[in-house]
């Protein structure tokens, strides 16, 4: 019944917005096709820089568009996956970092600066780590604080602000494109996915001046990925006079599902939204990979997807109304649009410039223009397509949805679920990993054990968190590290390795990340502590 619902509205949703779209317009394509570079609004121009081009080939370039054309100009150093912030004086930019040689290979030292008046960069320095995938921010003092590195490496460090860049302190786990928010009393904070092959969630978030700390909600939600730009700036909602130190980060959960995470200072929680962030249409579903970007003057944040039909979606949540209502739009089939990450115009529209579909040895030329900003924004959708049937369908769904909830909602409002319930079915959950060891796969979710027991996802989480006082990844991983134990117990000759992934875990790191959080040891400690000799 909830699932007839929860179906209807989004289907009465998805019918309300295929009659509307967002204006859109294809702007000069750049005069070199470009990926992992960086795009941004500086001096009022339209900027890119650096990043590769066709044939995996690192480009030491630049384009800034001005009178209806791109204008190239040449950067002291490559960029590709390197770093770029505008600095607070509007004119500056710094770019460091980025690929030691082509193909993605290696990292960097290089720092340059450009200058949006006179349309030059100069290089002037070395950063204090080589790096790729770093990120930086602006402090008030005018350094710029930088973290994040491709693989391994990392750390933050500072730039002066004029030519040197200096160590401050390590981090607890390095990251790929982290992100890197100022929060209250000069504080900032470094958080995101890490690269183990495949890039994993992880739930330890360093700061500036203070020591790190876990946050559970990371474990089963991941932000998504930036490849480019400054994320403090894209992503702040708050207000910085007020004291104010909000974000909203998009985020992706092992279920497919996606949501926006709230970021207050040090508190993190899922942006309580109208309806679920839609995934499926009429033409198939919709993969999300972008970054949510907020527009502080409209209070609005855009997150953008497409699907394998070419089209192109945009999801706008109101997010200083609670619940935040959710809008989905559908801009219709655009060719070559590609995955990177929009940048918001001076005026409230999205730009995409350049990008990749699937493969970084054919990057795109192609920039889009998204008119939200503006009156033009909504227009009608093809006039010649009749969409009577579809209103009267969503409409008769809805009613009988609706019916359906209200009769639910009398037959069981006297019978909450008890304890007893949350009890039985918790006894189900241990009795299936107990004597199925379903934890051993590695590929395992909440919906595997959902699906098992013929309960939702929700429900399963919801019964572990209330009984156990954990996340469903870690109520799972707390089974491997006793598998581990076990095997640990039994034979002293076996190699570490083989026990990680005989014991359910995806990968070494995380085997040892959560079996010394689970026993304050290390395996290694963990055997010389035991009876074992």
């Amino acid at each position: 019944m909830k699932r007839l619902l929860v179906l209807s509205l989004l289907l009465v949703l998805a019918i309300s917005l295929v009659g509307q779209t967002f204006d859109f317009e294809r702007l000069p394509d750049l005069n070199i096709p470009r990926a992992g570079h960086n795009v941004f609004y500086v001096n009022d121009e339209l900027t890119v820089v650096g990043g590769h081009t066709s044939g995996f080939v690192m480009t030491p370039t630049a384009e800034y568009f001005s009178d209806g054309t791109w204008h190239t100009i040449s950067t002291v150093y490559h960029h590709d996956d390197g770093m770029a912030v505008v600095m607070s004086d509007g004119q500056r930019v710094l770019l460091a970092g980025g690929h030691d040689k082509n193909l993605g290979i290696g990292q960097s030292f290089e720092a340059e600066m450009y200058n949006s008046l006179t349309h030059t960069f100069e290089g002037f320095g070395s950063l204090e780590r080589n790096r790729a995938l770093a990120q930086g921010v602006e402090l008030t003092d005018g350094q710029v604080l930088i973290s994040g590195n491709h693989k391994d490496n990392d750390g933050f460090e500072v730039f002066d602000g004029k030519k040197s860049f200096s160590f401050v302190k390590d981090v607890s786990i390095w990251r790929s494109s982290p992100y890197i928010l100022p929060i209250k009393n000069g504080d900032v904070i470094s958080f995101g996915s890490v690269w183990r092959g495949s890039f994993e969630p992880c739930d330890t978030v360093d700061r500036l001046n203070g020591e790190p700390f876990t946050v559970p909600l990371l474990n089963d939600w991941m932000p998504f990925l930036y490849d480019q730009s400054n994320h403090a700036n894209e992503s702040f909602i708050g207000d910085e006079a007020t004291g104010d130190y909000s974000y909203l980060i998009a985020a992706k959960n092992f279920n497919g599902e996606v949501a926006f995470i709230h970021v207050k200072d040090t508190v993190f929680s899922l942006l309580e939204t109208t309806i679920p962030v839609p995934t499926m249409t009429e033409f198939g579903s919709i993969k999300y990979d972008r970054p949510a970007i907020a527009d502080r003057s409209a209070k609005r944040a855009y997150l953008v997807g497409n699907d394998t039909t070419n089209r192109v979606y945009v999801v706008a949540v109101e997010y200083d109304k609670h619940p935040a209502p959710l809008t989905l739009y559908n801009i219709g089939p655009l060719e070559d649009f590609g995955d990177a990450t929009p940048v918001l115009t001076p005026d409230g529209n999205l730009i995409i410039a350049g990008g990749i579909i699937d493969d970084n040895f054919a990057p795109l030329a192609s920039v889009w223009l998204i008119h939200i900003g503006t009156e033009k924004a909504l227009v009608e959708a093809e006039t010649s397509r009749d969409l009577t049937w579809l209103w009267v369908l969503g409409s008769f769904l809805l009613a009988v949805a609706i019916i359906a909830a209200i009769r639910y909602d009398m037959r069981h409002r006297s019978k909450p679920e008890s304890d007893a319930t949350s009890n039985e079915l918790i006894a189900r959950i241990i009795q299936l990993m107990e004597t199925q060891q379903v934890y051993l796969n590695q590929d395992l979710k909440v919906k595997d054990v959902a699906d098992s027991l013929n309960v939702s996802s929700n429900t399963i989480s919801a019964c572990i968190n209330a009984q156990k006082g954990c996340s469903f990844n870690q109520f799972v991983n707390e089974y491997r590290v006793e598998h581990a134990k076990k095997l640990l117990s039994e034979a002293t000759d076996i190699k570490i390795s083989h026990i990680c992934y005989e014991s359910g875990f995806a990968s070494e790191a995380t085997f040892f990340r959560v079996f010394k959080t689970t026993t304050g040891l290390t395996p290694k400690e963990w055997c010389a502590n035991s009876s074992i000799k």
